[in-house]
């Protein structure tokens, strides 16, 4: 490392920092949160707003923490089809540590389609 510039190193922290920032918890918000997330998440999203749809619900309580709707409306669109946006939904949930019940991620994405994208289902 000494041998690297300054500003590739000062680059490479920065890029590295903000790849980890996405869900970056503490490991005391970690523990907290285990205990709450082995009941259904489902259950909780419903209580937040009975009239909701459920991948809403989930979305809103989940995934606004690291980023806003903006990142679904960008011109430059990194998810290309419903194959991968499922993906991200996943790797989201594993960056925040959430560990979402696979139908719950299937609400997320499917709300997402509907609201964002339109992407025919493989």
């Amino acid at each position: 490392m000494q041998n690297l510039p300054f500003k590739t190193l000062t680059m490479l922290i920065l890029l590295s920092f903000l790849l980890s920032a996405c869900g970056d918890k503490s490991s005391e918000q970690k523990d907290n949160q285990t205990a709450e997330q082995s009941t259904s998440t489902s259950t909780t999203a419903k209580a937040a707003d009975p009239n909701a749809p459920l991948g809403k619900a989930l979305h809103d309580a989940n995934c606004i923490s690291c980023h806003d709707a903006k990142v679904y409306t960008r011109a430059e669109r990194k998810i290309l089809d419903y194959t991968q946006l499922a993906a991200q939904v996943r790797r989201c949930d594993a960056n925040l540590g959430s560990r979402l019940f696979d139908e719950d991620l299937a609400q997320i994405t499917e709300y997402l389609n509907q609201a964002y994208y339109n992407y025919p289902k493989p």
